[in-house]
């Protein structure tokens, strides 16, 4: 008696690729819910004064990147963040720019708020005297 064995790789791709299709359109409804969630707590928190910003410009803020998140151009993440941070420091000059990506990467100390008006990051450096002056 022969026993033939199938392998079980096309296989296991027909029910991968069923299961990634039948899951975009979940994937999607729970992104739309998120989304939705975030400007529904985003007006919230622009009706209630919890927002640093003046009410109406805070709300149209809050439908702008509704409308942005629904496009799928909002790009808010830490990733974005430390991109923004770091071109900023790009416009210095040499020295002053590798002191400023150290200070927005967390070395140094920090003091104050956005809602306070300002974060001020400060980072001591020691450089050697020049001999001889």
């Amino acid at each position: 008696m022969k026993i033939h064995f199938r392998p079980a790789a096309p296989l296991c791709g027909v029910f991968l690729l069923t299961a990634l299709l039948g899951s975009a359109p979940a994937l999607a409804q729970t992104q739309a819910a998120d989304q939705m969630a975030r400007y529904k707590q985003e007006l919230a928190d622009c009706q209630s004064g919890r927002s640093s910003q003046a009410r109406p410009t805070c709300e149209r803020e809050a439908r702008a990147a509704f409308a942005q998140a629904r496009k799928g151009d909002l790009d808010d993440g830490p990733a974005a963040y430390a991109r923004n941070a770091h071109e900023r420091c790009m416009s210095l000059p040499s020295p002053e720019r590798y002191e400023c990506v150290a200070r927005m990467q967390g070395q140094g100390s920090q003091s104050g708020s956005v809602s306070g008006g300002g974060i001020a990051r400060e980072l001591r450096s020691t450089v050697p005297d020049k001999v001889g002056q």
